[in-house]
């Protein structure tokens, strides 16, 4: 069965895994862009709903296509498990007014190049290739945070400009997305603690010496939210990365780990921008999910000057500097003494 067949056949049997007063609701699709993921989403709208969750088709597909245990029943009880107790409890009318929501706004940070369709149709600004995009959180409970992207028109609706979202979001993003930055062996060793008494013997003795290479490597820090979800926009915090510069007393090098997090290694010299970008690449290829991914590149930021780049063009500002100041110290040695010139009446007695 393709995909097409699957959906037609999703959306003919749905109602018979309903209650009753579903069987006038309307079952639809429709092609879903999300921030890092494209999906064909199913809507099953009962008369008078104004919001109704959106089912991830895709997935399910491919569950239904590896997995042996997952049939066409399994697959529509899912979806009616999720239609029947995930209701979304919004108010529309307080989420369309700007007062009420922003100091519910927070940021998110992506891959421009892998979101470009969406990025045209949401307020959002570069940093680079990373895009900050700007979100209301609506709600949260023990399954995390729920929230809405900010698109063009809500903000068309708001009655606000960009840079008013832009502005707003960087002073709650703090507080409704809390910061955390923790060294990579206290957050192995973190996770240690939690899962010491559920590990194999085996599994225990990986994690022993996962921690000892980590003690041996250079010292990254991580940075994220409490959450540790959707946290690598945390980097773009008003100041943190000021902040993060006096805290090290040194440049340093920001490596996206993934969308959730940012890695912050400090530029003592010793460490090669080409050397850590082989590392994001050979990470993001084997360890990271496609959804997950921010970019291949390696970050600088310079503390003195307050600029954020890639670490190659870090390297060129250096390089040029470097090259005027060699220029401007060989013109002056060049430049002959300049002794005031005496007009021949002066020397007359």
């Amino acid at each position: 069965m393709n995909f097409n067949e699957f959906v037609n056949e999703v959306k003919g049997n749905i109602k018979l895994f309903l209650p009753k007063d579903y069987e006038n609701a309307e079952v639809s699709t429709m092609e879903c862009h999300k921030l890092n993921r494209a999906y064909t989403g199913l809507m099953v709208r009962k008369e008078g709903e104004l919001l109704t969750p959106t089912i991830n088709l895709n997935q399910l597909y491919e569950a239904y296509k590896t997995q042996p245990s997952v049939t066409m029943e399994t697959v529509c009880r899912k979806i009616a498990d999720i239609v029947l107790e995930a209701p979304i409890q919004v108010d529309l009318k307080a989420i369309l007014n700007y007062e009420n929501v922003k100091d519910k706004l927070f940021i998110r940070v992506s891959s421009a190049e892998a979101n470009k369709e969406v990025l045209e149709i949401v307020p959002h600004q570069l940093k680079e290739d990373l895009a900050i995009t700007y979100h209301v959180a609506v709600g949260k409970d023990q399954d995390g945070l729920s929230s809405m992207l900010i698109t063009n028109e809500m903000m068309k609706e708001y009655g606000v400009t960009q840079e008013q979202i832009h502005e707003d979001a960087m002073k709650s993003s703090p507080r409704v997305m809390v910061p955390e930055v923790s060294s990579i062996g206290v957050l192995i060793d973190e996770i240690y603690q939690k899962n010491i008494l559920m590990l194999t013997p085996d599994e225990r003795e990986m994690l022993l010496e996962t921690l000892q290479e980590s003690s041996e490597m250079p010292t990254f820090f991580v940075v994220t939210n409490t959450e540790r979800v959707n946290g690598a926009g945390v980097i773009f915090y008003p100041e943190f990365m000021d902040n993060m510069g006096e805290l090290l007393g040194n440049n340093f090098f920001i490596l996206p780990s993934s969308i959730h997090q940012m890695l912050i290694l400090p530029d003592d010299g010793q460490v090669d921008a080409e050397m850590l970008r082989d590392m994001v690449k050979e990470v993001n290829a084997t360890q990271v999910a496609p959804a997950e991914r921010l970019t291949n590149d390696v970050y600088h930021f310079d503390t003195k000057d307050h600029v954020f780049e890639k670490a190659d063009r870090f390297t060129e500002r250096q390089k040029e500097k470097e090259a005027q100041a060699t220029k401007t110290e060989k013109i002056g040695k060049e430049q002959p003494d300049q002794k005031p010139k005496t007009k021949k009446h002066d020397m007359e007695l």
